[in-house]
């Protein structure tokens, strides 16, 4: 398993049991990264019993090796995809984000990691060539549904001013579980794998591999990997991630999306921590094969430590942290996957696609509790699998 900079940075804050016995609960949820701890707090403190299961380790794998950049814009991918405009679905996104943000800020406060509320700039560049009607219209897209835009000082890209926040994306899942473990109606599991779902009229029952069982009303799968073994969503892609984690000598706060042919995602901390990110390449078998990856990788991360080079000529790299690759997931419309399945009831999915799937797990999060209660909020028919 690959540590990403967050695993080197932290140590394992707490370590929870194996799955023991058989056991009843609300909701199962599956997964122990970022999405299954958010989708788990805001079951937890709406009062469900909640059982989570995690394979591994909690804040491990996907969550690892995550950049940790939520931005408080809609993704140009968004825009771009959205066909029908007479349902202003800009609008309804742009309302979602707003809503995701409030959320988040209700999550940090109560796990008190309030220098989580800070904002910094979020900039995207066009570095290939100048196209300023190109960045003129995208302005005034953003602009249209009420998003705060201009030109950066180089005019080379839009600024969105305070419209990112940086996080340590590993010390905030870690912390979340914490936070909820003190819940007499929240129980944890590591090292407990999911083998087995059965599915019946008014519950779910899942075996894990140690041969014991969890029976519930409501099943949610957090992990794409899980979900996409459980029911098939079309449309759907792996994509290997590439970063590099550099120790610079650049002492403020960035986030900047870099326009190349595949974007490169570029943020730092107070402390000269660089992290570069992207390149994002289609999962092929041949991945398989730890030489070809390990060559793929030293390829890439060389790329983007160019990428790095040109937009900071000046800037001293006095060491080379960790270099990884990790999996994300994207759908054809860059939307995330938010429904119940319709031939498996009782069994829900919450799955962030693409860069903005921070966000995207705090919108599931919401919808979700509220539709396993019956009460299925209308956004979800954007996020349905077939939509």
């Amino acid at each position: 398993m690959q540590k990403g900079i967050w695993l080197r940075k932290n140590k394992v804050r707490n370590v929870y049991p194996y799955l023991s016995s058989n056991i009843e609960c609300d909701v199962i949820v599956v997964g122990g990264g970022i999405c299954g701890a958010i989708t788990a707090y805001f079951l937890a403190k709406d009062g469900f019993k909640v059982c989570v299961i995690e394979k591994n380790i909690i804040g491990y794998n996907t969550t690892g090796v995550s950049s940790a950049c939520i931005t408080d814009f809609i993704d140009e991918l968004y825009t771009k995809s959205c066909i029908n405009k007479e349902k202003n679905i800009e609008r309804k996104l742009l309302d979602l984000k707003k809503k995701a943000n409030s959320l988040l800020d209700e999550i940090i406060v109560d796990i008190g990691k309030n220098e989580y509320l800070k904002k910094t700039d979020y900039t995207i560049l066009n570095t290939k060539m100048f196209q300023k009607s190109m960045l003129k219209n995208e302005i005034n897209m953003r602009n249209s549904v009420g998003e705060k835009v201009d030109f950066n000082d180089s005019n080379s890209g839009i600024n969105i001013k305070q419209g990112a926040r940086l996080i340590d994306s590993y010390d905030f899942t870690s912390r979340i579980f914490e936070y909820i473990s003190s819940y007499p109606n929240v129980h944890i599991f590591e090292n407990t794998e999911l083998m087995e779902v059965k599915t019946f009229y008014d519950y779910v029952e899942v075996k894990t591999q140690n041969d014991f069982s969890i029976k519930a009303n409501s099943l949610i799968l957090t992990t794409s990997i899980d979900s996409l073994q459980v029911s098939n969503i079309p449309n759907v892609e792996m994509y290997k991630r590439f970063s590099v984690a550099l120790k610079t000598d650049i002492k403020k706060k960035m986030c900047i999306k870099v326009l190349n042919d595949i974007p490169v995602y570029i943020r730092s901390d107070d402390y000269g921590n660089v992290i570069v990110s992207g390149i994002d390449t289609r999962y092929t078998f041949k991945m398989d094969n730890p030489k070809y990856i390990d060559t793929l990788e030293k390829e890439n991360q060389k790329r983007l430590k160019s990428v790095l080079y040109k937009m900071f000529p000046k800037v001293e790299i006095t060491d080379e942290i960790v270099s990884y690759s990790g999996n994300i997931y994207t759908s054809k419309d860059n939307l995330p996957v938010i429904c119940e399945i319709e031939s498996i009831p009782n069994v829900y999915l919450n799955i962030g696609m693409g860069s903005s799937s921070i966000s995207q797990m705090l919108i599931g999060a919401d919808i979700l509790k509220e539709a396993i209660k019956g009460y299925y909020k209308k956004e979800m028919n954007l996020f349905k699998i077939n939509r």
